[in-house]
């Protein structure tokens, strides 16, 4: 059963199903809390220049890895060790495309936002720490270790709002990003993305 409303991807190929899973443990796999930002920053943004593209590609190559349960090299292919891509199956732009919807489902949650609350104000971290929410999960849905670290944000956020109600402003559930801290989210991926751009200009 492929789970496609907490974000589960799945590829069929022949007569075998592949899947995709953007769990908290995949999401730690791209590297630490900062690294997962920047890397859903890189795989999000709109890149211009065939360099750009190129680092977009070998990111959303990685997250497609880390998110199957079973080795995905001859659907997806790889880069060797000369730095080129090997193609397979998959075509060059479908990677992309199914790496943004593992992203959004594994780090921001697709979930209605919340209403907003001026008491919450206007935060947004810089990083994604998966641990946090895994303990979350622990305290407060009763889950167990393993089953949170399975979990993706958007099932986190449907479990969590079903628990506490948006009213309960105090609930972690109430946590979630409103619309307003969701788009100051945005707002600061795209600066990460000007700094990096800056960066490869200057180099």
């Amino acid at each position: 059963m492929i789970l496609t409303e907490s974000g589960e991807i799945g590829v069929h190929v022949n007569d075998r199903v592949y899947v995709l899973r953007p769990s908290l443990y995949a999401m730690t796999q791209l590297g630490d809390p900062r690294a997962i930002v920047e890397t859903y920053a890189e795989i999000m943004a709109y890149q211009h220049t065939p360099a750009l593209k190129w680092t977009q590609f070998k990111l959303a190559l990685s997250v497609l890895h880390v998110c199957g349960q079973d080795d995905l090299t001859d659907v997806f292919g790889y880069v060797n060790e000369q730095g080129k891509y090997v193609k397979k199956l998959a075509e060059f732009d479908d990677v992309v495309v199914l790496a943004q919807s593992l992203m959004r489902h594994g780090v921001v949650g697709a979930q209605k936002p919340l209403p907003s609350s001026a008491e919450r104000g206007q935060t947004y971290a810089e990083a994604f720490d998966a641990a946090e929410y895994v303990s979350s999960a622990i305290a407060h849905l009763g889950m167990t270790e393993r089953e949170a670290w399975e979990s993706t944000m958007t099932s986190l956020a449907g479990a969590f709002r079903a628990k506490f109600p948006p009213t309960e402003s105090d609930a972690p559930g109430a946590k979630a990003p409103t619309r307003e801290e969701h788009e100051a989210t945005e707002a600061w991926f795209d600066e990460v993305d000007k700094r990096r751009k800056r960066r490869v200009a200057i180099h």
